[in-house]
Parts: structure tokens; sequence; C-alpha cells
């Protein structure tokens, strides 16, 4: 049997395999975030916030918000390409707010979701909350 009959079938698993593993990574979620720093817009629909991570490798590519009642729920996603691939990675996210948004919470994985911040109603400041 000729090695020309089994290349093709040969380099079609070769890419797919490489085109696995840059891709699997960029879909598992970082539970290692941490907030670094945040700002409100002036008419207080959104919030910047700076992320990092706790991890010494790695970065963050996106994030994913889910309000529950009156909770902002983040999940964070890695970069593709890698253990330490920078492909589409940033560290600047912005949450959408409406008037009942009171706290905001950082995904944690098998673990309770993490308080980052939270609205004092009656002065309407948004603080970072105690770890």
């Amino acid at each position: 049997m000729s090695l020309k009959k089994y290349a093709p079938v040969l380099i079609i698993l070769i890419v797919s395999a490489v085109g696995l593993l840059f891709l699997l990574p960029g879909l598992e979620k970082r539970t290692d975030v941490r907030l670094q720093d945040f700002s409100v817009s002036k008419d207080g629909s959104a919030i910047m916030i700076k992320t990092s991570l706790s991890a010494s490798m790695g970065f963050i590519r996106d994030m994913e918000t889910e309000k529950t009642g009156e909770e902002v729920h983040c999940s964070f996603y890695r970069t593709f390409g890698g253990l330490n691939s920078t492909i589409g990675a940033k560290n600047t996210f912005e949450i959408k707010l409406d008037a009942s948004t009171e706290k905001i919470y950082f995904d944690r994985g098998e673990e309770s979701d993490a308080l980052v911040l939270e609205r004092e109603a009656a002065a309407n400041i948004w603080t970072i909350s105690p770890r």
C-alpha cells in the first residue's frame, strides 16, 4: 500500500487535532478572575470593570452576564490557543445595568459566586465588596 493513498487522510486528521487543541481552551470558563478596578457611566446605565487573574498564566477573552432579580452574575472565558495565548485577550468589560441591579458576582466554578460589587441604594454609589 502506498503512502500517497493515506496522506490526505493523515493530513486531515493532523489538522483537525491541531484545530481542536487551538479552539478547546477558549470554551473553558475562568474561575480565578479578580476585580482590579471599575467605573460607572455618567448616566448609571453601565459599569466598566477592569479584571486580573489570580493565576500567573492565562488570559481572559470574553465575559458573559446573567441577570437574576437584582443580581448580575459574570462568567469569564479563557483565550483561544493554549495556556498562555493572548489571542483575543482583554481585561476590560462593560456590564449593562438597570434600576433594579444591586449586586455583581463573579463565577467561582464549584464554589458559590463571589460578590465583587454592590450598590448602596441610599447614596446610589457602587462599592467593592470586602473579600
